[in-house]
Order: structure tokens, then C-alpha cells, then sequence
């Protein structure tokens, strides 16, 4: 009987190891996981006025980083000038033009470059050196090529175009402006020149400064060229000035300001009708 109840004992003690067992396997802890965040891909934010630094050719141009751009053309007027070379306006004016790049054409007066009233000899030099046309204007300025003899005209004009070469042997005037822009129809058809007339007058010589002039009525005059060139002027214009009057150097700096800032380029009468054409008179830009 003793055994008997051992026996149950034993069973018992097992039976209770058993569901002790049992009992602590299922409470144990869950494994645990390792969690990785996900991360959003690193991106290069630009804003106004900061380079994208893997930016590609496609939208900064392949090796300068900068866009693609095509320059917008610049309208062409020519800018003329009649009557010197005065040694001292004339340079100034070339000076002027200078500053921007720009080029005009001097219609000369023959006299005056190798006479010593104006001393436009160096100031030929000067203006041809920079890049400036010279033209033939006339040799006294006293001859209109509509009505004086053919001796007369001929005269006018080997006589300037010798006065130029006195200074420059290479230089080859192609182009003449008579004088008052009178000539025969005739003589247009026959001259081996371009006839040069003008669009756009300044007039400038009716505004020429006199001593008796205070600041008040120089300011009046100048204010008057530059408005009558800034009104009519247009692309294609040819532009009528005279550089022997300190009223046009004045208005000069006005007026090449104001034309830069619209947009403008200023070039030589050759320059904006393309290759001169013998016994063509010209107005403005040839269409």
C-alpha cells in the first residue's frame, strides 16, 4: 500500500513538472526584430540665383554653365557728319562714339583738311584710325552739283578726294554727299560714288550756340536737336549732323546714350546699305 502510494506520488510530481513547463515556454518573450526607416533619396534644391551643381548640358549649355542664348540684333542707324574735319569737335565726337563701339561717317569738306581754318589733317588721320568712314562732301562748299558746270563738279570732287589721300594714299572714298543734297539726276546716274542723302535731319545747325548765349538758351537748343533726331529716328535711318559745332558734340552725348538705350547700334552709311552701288542715291537703308 506504502508503494502504491509512491508510485502515485511520483506520477503526480511528474505530471505537474510537465505542465510547469509547458505553462513557462509559452509566456516567453517575442523575438526581437530589428526595424529599418526608410530614408527618401538625397535631392540638390535650388532656388533663384543658386547653380544646380550636377546640372546638365541640356539646361545650362554644355561647358560654360550658361543658357543657350541667342543675342538679340541690334536695330542699325547710320550717324553722319557734314562740313569738317574740325580739329577739335570732330575729335571729341569720334571719342564719344568710341565709348560704345560705335562708328559714323564724316562727309568732308576738302579745304578744310588740308587747309589750317579747321587743321583737319590729323583729325582725318584720327577719325579713319578709328574705324570711322570718310566720305566727300565738297572741296569749297560753295557748289551745288545740280547747277554748276561739269568742270566745276569734277573739280569739286578730285579735289577733296585728293585733300583725303594727302593723309592716307590707301583710303578709297566710295560714297559723296552733295552739297545742300542738290544734284542732277544725270550726275547721280553717271557718278562712280554712291549719292549719300539723309532721312533724319538734326538740323543742328540752326541751333548752334552764339556767345551772347546764356546756360538757359544752350539748354533750349540742345534739348531741341536731340528731340528732332529722337522723334524721326527709326531702324535704317540716316542720320544729318554737323561735327563743327560744340551744340553737336553736346547733343552727340545725348543722342548716343538714348539711342544705345533703345537698342540701336550705330554704324557707317556702308555699313547699314551694305556694299555701296555706284550711281544710287540713297535716303536710308536700301530695302
Amino acid at each position: 500500500m506504502l508503494q502504491k502510494f509512491f508510485t502515485r506520488t511520483k506520477r503526480l510530481f511528474a505530471l505537474c513538472l510537465a505542465l510547469l513547463f509547458c505553462l513557462t515556454g509559452c509566456k516567453s518573450s517575442p523575438e526581437k526584430t530589428s526595424v529599418t526607416k526608410k530614408t527618401t533619396p538625397s535631392t540638390t534644391v535650388t532656388t533663384a540665383g543658386t547653380k544646380e551643381s550636377h546640372a546638365t548640358s541640356e539646361t545650362t549649355g554644355a561647358t560654360t554653365g550658361k543658357p543657350d542664348v541667342t543675342p538679340t540684333p541690334k536695330k542699325k542707324v547710320a550717324l553722319t557728319f557734314d562740313d569738317g574735319p574740325h580739329i577739335k569737335y570732330t575729335v571729341a565726337i569720334a571719342d564719344e562714339l568710341e565709348k560704345y563701339g560705335f562708328h559714323a561717317t564724316f562727309f568732308v569738306v576738302g579745304n578744310r583738311v588740308d587747309g589750317t581754318e579747321y587743321g583737319g589733317g590729323n583729325t582725318l588721320k584720327y577719325i579713319i584710325e578709328g574705324g570711322h568712314e570718310v566720305a566727300v562732301h565738297g572741296y569749297t562748299h560753295t557748289v551745288h552739283y545740280d547747277t554748276c558746270s561739269e568742270e566745276i563738279y569734277n573739280e569739286e570732287i578730285s579735289k577733296t578726294i585728293a585733300a583725303i589721300k594727302l593723309y592716307d594714299a590707301d583710303y578709297e572714298p566710295r560714297l559723296v554727299r552733295p552739297i545742300g543734297g542738290r544734284i542732277s539726276q544725270a550726275r547721280v546716274d553717271a557718278s562712280p560714288y554712291s549719292i549719300i542723302l539723309w532721312s533724319v535731319d538734326s538740323e543742328d545747325w540752326k541751333q548752334k550756340y552764339y556767345p551772347e548765349d546764356n546756360e538757359q538758351k544752350k539748354a533750349a537748343k540742345l534739348e531741341k536737336i536731340v528731340n528732332d533726331v529722337m522723334a524721326e529716328v527709326e531702324e535704317g535711318s540716316i542720320i544729318l549732323m554737323h561735327d563743327i559745332y560744340e551744340s553737336t558734340y553736346d547733343a552727340v552725348k545725348i543722342i548716343l546714350k538714348k539711342l544705345n538705350e533703345e537698342g540701336y547700334e550705330v554704324v557707317t552709311v556702308s555699313e547699314l546699305i551694305g556694299e555701296p552701288n555706284p550711281g544710287t542715291k540713297y535716303r536710308e537703308k536700301a530695302e
